[in-house]
């Protein structure tokens, strides 16, 4: 081969190389983890712009909420919208950490940006898309659309803790908000599942879980840092939910790519101003009829508004409502919400209940018994000896914090850096982007890590 052709052959290699760059990426702060069933799952690592630097530190892994992406921890004006957020200012007294930042002074969106907070406080941020989640270059692979809450949990998380080990050689701390503190606690309970027939798509196997590999993690893991943590539901009217034909849909195979159809179809049409009064709207109406709910009267069993009060709009401005139904909202797998529904039906904390060969075709799930094969997540919180951090909302819709409180901390090991605190008027959806974000949230993040 002539000289002039191994030279450009050379170039080009070596090109793609550095294109390719660590974990196989091509775009700012793209990584991908390869789970045990051989899908790729994308992990974004923060920084506010290519030429900010990434720190070498103390990485902080973040999960998105069932039905969110990781832009729910990316909060900024997005692209296309200059125009329609451009009359956003700062709340009157903002947070000390914010003063006089240029950044937050040049994009006020990004004063509810978690890993901009994170990172001016110098932390290594990562975030990561479950399977079938997330948009543009950070949409990870769909894989098997028999998906639930144990797959996240047994293979993709462990896939983007791995890898963020292997780049960083540091431990980092684990969570997220919502089912994103779920899979992080679950992951160290030690919870394993055979890949082989999720790969093939047969069916969702057993979970497993070993008292030695949650050690291990746990020894691996600097800290639990968890925002309105999952776990029992709390659901109203169920005799409308536990019945075969509910069951029925529940059980289907359904995926629905909110990513794109929200994304790409739906919020490019609508501007901020219609799409936060139509939230506010739905919400305020929620909660007032929560608020005047008759509980003199009737059971709480019987309140659907308070179940539903999930979303505190009156905590929100226009942009950060806009922004979380523009850029949050993400995709989702039914047999993930199945998941809750059983729980909250049932009032069991287990797996999904067609996990198993012997499952797969199983409608309804079955009342919860001793030794009954399902794997049982209250058995194993022991196992959970890290660190733990938690924020919760303080309306009870989708996590209550008595509950969770008993579930975590009363069921993991004690360790004296174990903290939590409950937000005054904040909601399960708004409490990453609400007005307290920044000035309660974020500093109490930030006291508790520095306490590491």
């Amino acid at each position: 081969m002539p000289l002039h052709q191994l030279l450009l052959v050379a170039i080009i290699t070596t090109y793609s190389l550095l294109l390719s760059g660590c974990g196989g990426k091509s775009v700012e702060g793209l990584y991908t983890a390869i789970t045990a069933d051989d899908v790729e799952i994308k992990i974004r690592r923060y920084r506010p712009s290519p030429t900010s630097r990434y720190k070498n530190t103390q990485p902080i892994i973040l999960f998105p909420g069932i039905l969110l992406n990781i832009n729910e921890f990316l909060s900024h004006t997005p692209k296309g919208q200059a125009f329609n957020y451009r009359k956003m200012k700062l709340p009157n007294a903002i947070a000390g950490w914010a003063q006089g930042d240029p950044v937050i002074e040049d994009d006020p969106m990004v004063y509810y940006n978690l890993s901009y907070y994170l990172w001016t406080q110098g932390y290594d941020v990562w975030l990561a898309n479950y399977r079938g989640v997330g948009r543009g270059d950070f949409e990870s692979e769909k894989g098997n659309t028999r998906t639930n809450l144990d797959v996240w949990a047994a293979l993709d998380t462990p896939a983007v803790i791995e890898k963020v080990i292997q780049v960083t050689g540091k431990k980092p701390v684990i969570g997220g908000h919502s089912t994103g503190g779920l899979v992080a606690y679950l992951y160290l309970q030690g919870v394993t599942m055979d890949p082989a027939p999720v790969e093939r798509g047969d069916y969702i196997p057993h979970m497993n879980s070993s008292a030695t590999l949650a050690m291990q993690r746990n020894n691996e893991i600097a800290g639990f840092l968890a925002i309105d943590p999952a776990g029992n539901p709390t659901l109203a009217y169920e005799s409308l939910i536990d019945n075969g034909v509910i069951w029925t849909v529940l059980a289907q195979r359904w995926y629905f790519d909110l990513d794109y159809l929200v994304g790409e179809v739906i919020m490019p049409l609508l501007p901020p101003w219609l799409t936060s009064s139509t939230v506010a709207l739905i919400f305020n109406t929620v909660s007032s009829l929560s608020d005047a709910f008759p509980d003199w009267l009737l059971p709480d069993t019987m309140n659907l508004f308070s179940a539903l009060n999930f979303w505190q709009t009156d905590t929100m401005n226009l942009y950060t409502s806009d922004y979380v139904g523009r850029m949050s909202l993400s995709s989702l797998y039914l047999r993930a919400i199945s998941q809750y529904a059983d729980w909250g039906i049932n009032g069991t904390f287990r797996e999904h209940w067609m996990n198993g060969k012997e499952n797969k075709n199983r409608i309804n799930p079955p009342n919860p018994a001793y030794d009954d094969g399902y794997y049982d997540y209250n058995e194993n919180m022991s196992r959970m000896t890290v660190p733990a951090m938690s924020i919760f909302s303080d309306s009870s819709g989708l996590v209550d914090t008595d509950t969770m409180i008993e579930i975590l901390y009363d069921g993991k090991t004690y360790h004296q850096n174990d903290d939590w605190i409950e937000i005054e008027g904040s909601g399960h959806i708004d409490i990453t982007t609400n007005e307290s974000a920044p000035t309660i949230m974020f500093p109490a993040i930030g006291n508790w890590l520095n306490n590491l």
